[in-house]
This record gives C-alpha cells, structure tokens and sequence, in this order.
C-alpha cells in the first residue's frame, strides 16, 4: 500500500504568539522542531511527506526539505486549515492508496498510532480515526477513495464535517499525545512536559495497551502486580539514596517496566518478542526495560535501575502473588524436573537473582519481598484462599 502524509503547515499561529512549525520539542533524541519531529516519526515509517506551507512559507518550505520532505504552497492559507487539506491533497500523485491528515501541531503523536492505522488499513474503505480512551485523536488515515471526496468538498464545517460524510472506523491506540495540540502558550509548555513520555508511556497507557495487545486477563493482573512491586522497589532505594546523593530511580519508570514486561506473554522468548513489539512502535525505552526480564547480570560498578527493578519484581510475584525467591525458581525446577540442561538453566538464573536482589538488599536497607507484600498479597494467601 502507497501511503503518504500531508503536513498541515501553512497557518499564522496567531493564539501561540510564535510560528508552531518552527518551535522547539524537547524529546529524547534530542530537541528539535514540531516539524522536523513529525518528519522524523513518518521517516520512520518510510512514509513520504508533504508539507502545506503558508505563512512564512519559505521558511516552512526550507525545514522540509532539510528534513527530506517535499512542500507545496496553500495560496490562501487565510481560509483556514481546511484550505490546507484541499491543496494538499491535490499535489498528492495519483499512485497514492492511502494518505495522513496531520497537524504540524499535534507533533508529539507516536509511532505507535501511525503503526496501528497502517496495521488495519489494507482493504478498507473507512476513514480510520485513532482512539484514545475513548476520545478521537490524529492523524485520520484516508483511503484515497475517501480523500477524493474531501478534496471536492464545498460544504460547511471543513475537514471534520467532511469526514462525517464518509464510513468511518474507529482504532484504539495507547497514546495521549494523539490528542494536544498547541494552540497557546499554555498548550506549549504542558506539550514539552508531556515529550519526556514519548519513547516510554505513562502507567494508563501501558495498561491500555496489555488491552489492545490481547494479553488476557489473568496476564494483566501478574503485569499490575510485577509494575508495583518495581515501584515499591524503586522507592526504597530513592530513599537510601537520598542520603548519600547518588541519582533516583524513576519510580513511574520501573511501574511502566513491571507493566509491560509481559506484553508478548505466550510467543515463542516473549521478553525479545516484547521488545520488538514496542521498538515498533517506537518505545525504545520501554523496550530497554521489559527485553532482559527473564534473565540479567549487571556488572559491580553499574547502578541498580529500573530494568534491575523490573527483573527483580518479576521474580517475587506469581500471577498477582508475592512469594519467596527461592521459591519461584524451585516451581521452575519442579516443572522441568526431567530436563537436566533446563533445570541448570532456571539455577543459573536463580543465581544471578539472588545476587542481584542481595545488592539491592545491601542498598535499599531492605528486602526485595518484604517491600513486595506490602503492595501485592501472599502466596500463602492465595493458596489459604484455595485460589
């Protein structure tokens, strides 16, 4: 499927009292324009872009080709965004099967959302509108059918009225930031704040996306459990270090990690499959700290982090269970009792936990299930309770 991008650039920003295209985010890879962002997520894709420059339009029209885009100018761009749209569409060539609708100033927009509309795209003739939490969000992904008949349109109420004439399908995404846009002042600085987030995901979205990745219910409820025991972890050694000025721990950090570890639970080495799956969508952080769950070394001179929370929070949880090391590992051996190259696998794993959970205990002052019962209940719980 041939698919482009339409970047709507050609308006005077005139309620931010600065030129939005042009102003700088702060995400992870290093500050860069809300243009040049959105050009980097669809390259990601190898997704072709088109921008629609306006006002100052030779500027807009210069950042796009830095970015390796194509430009077109709207010569009217005083007729409001719709007009955008129109002359976009038109300079589109005819090859193209499918076109983004996107706003240069919704730039925070991940991957992920683009990746889901093109996941459900081929052979559908419905407008697809991300979702998040029940409220539409962008970019829409057009069927060229589709923007044929919004490029002709003359009614009232612009590209929203002229989507509602058309089928449409609704897609559920994990991602907020397919829905701020940066109209003001305000908008701007809660969009930077909201950049740190990109690569990573807050904990609504990541539960979000257990529920849209398929992962069944009694999955989630182990993820929740893993996720509050690596912030309970997380707390504990922010606390000891407090005192000695060593850096924290981000505990939202490691609740994302324990959240997401087992999102490919079920698939042939789930944890690598999990990685791949959010380095998709372009959650590299995140992709960093749910890859070495099952197994992990971590040299002396290299600090605890999340992904040691993470990895160690999985190993005292059970389903939604907290229980003993020792323990978890000799349900392991149990089960493979009969394969001897399996069970001195699962002992060497064991090993590195137990020295991994006695560092943590020498520097948080605690111990890794002590700090877990207090967020999770017991095994001995459970099987009181003949759960």
């Amino acid at each position: 499927m041939r698919t482009r991008a339409l970047i709507l650039a050609a308006g005077f920003s005139s309620r931010m009292g600065d030129f939005k295209p042009l102003l700088p985010i702060p995400v992870d890879e290093g500050p860069c324009s809300a243009l040049e962002l959105l050009c980097r997520t669809y390259a990601a894709l190898r997704v072709p872009v088109l921008v629609v420059s306006g006002f100052r339009g030779d500027e807009v029209d210069a950042a796009a080709r830095a970015c390796g885009a194509r430009s077109v100018r709207n010569p009217q761009p005083e007729q409001g965004m719709f007009s955008s749209v129109q002359a976009g569409l038109a300079a589109l060539p005819e090859d193209t099967d499918a076109i983004f609708i996107q706003p240069v100033d919704i730039p925070l927009v991940r991957l992920l959302t683009l990746q889901r509309l093109l996941d459900v795209a081929d052979g559908t003739d419905a407008v697809l509108l991300p979702v998040f939490d029940g409220r539409e969000g962008h970019p829409p992904l057009l069927p060229r059918s589709c923007a044929r008949r919004v490029q002709s349109w003359q009614g009232e109420g612009g590209l929203r009225a002229a989507l509602e004439t058309l089928p449409q399908r609704l897609v559920p995404v994990a991602d907020a930031l397919c829905l701020p846009d940066m109209d003001t002042q305000e908008d701007y600085a809660a969009l930077c704040a909201a950049a740190g987030h990109r690569s990573l995901l807050t904990p609504t979205e990541a539960e979000m996306m257990l529920e849209i990745e398929g992962l069944p219910p009694r999955g989630q409820r182990h993820c929740r459990a893993v996720g509050a025991v690596a912030a309970a972890l997380a707390r504990a050694l922010d606390a000891a270090r407090a005192a000695t000025g060593e850096p924290p721990v981000d505990e939202e950090e490691a609740l994302v990690g324990g959240l997401l570890h087992d999102v490919c639970k079920g698939q042939p080495e789930h944890e690598a499959a999990a990685g791949r799956l959010l380095r998709r969508y372009g959650l590299e952080r995140a992709a960093r700290l749910v890859e070495p769950h099952r197994d992990l070394s971590l040299p002396d001179d290299a600090p605890l982090g999340a992904r040691e929370l993470v990895f160690l929070a999985d190993k005292v949880v059970c389903g939604g269970w907290a229980l003993p090391l020792e323990q978890r590992f000799q349900q392991k051996l149990d089960q493979f009792r009969d394969d001897a190259g399996a069970c001195a696998a699962i002992r060497g794993r064991r090993d590195r936990a137990a020295r991994l959970a006695a560092r943590f205990a020498a520097e948080a002052h605690a111990d890794p299930l002590t700090l877990a019962l207090t967020v999770v209940p017991s095994w001995d719980e459970r099987e009181r309770a003949g759960a």
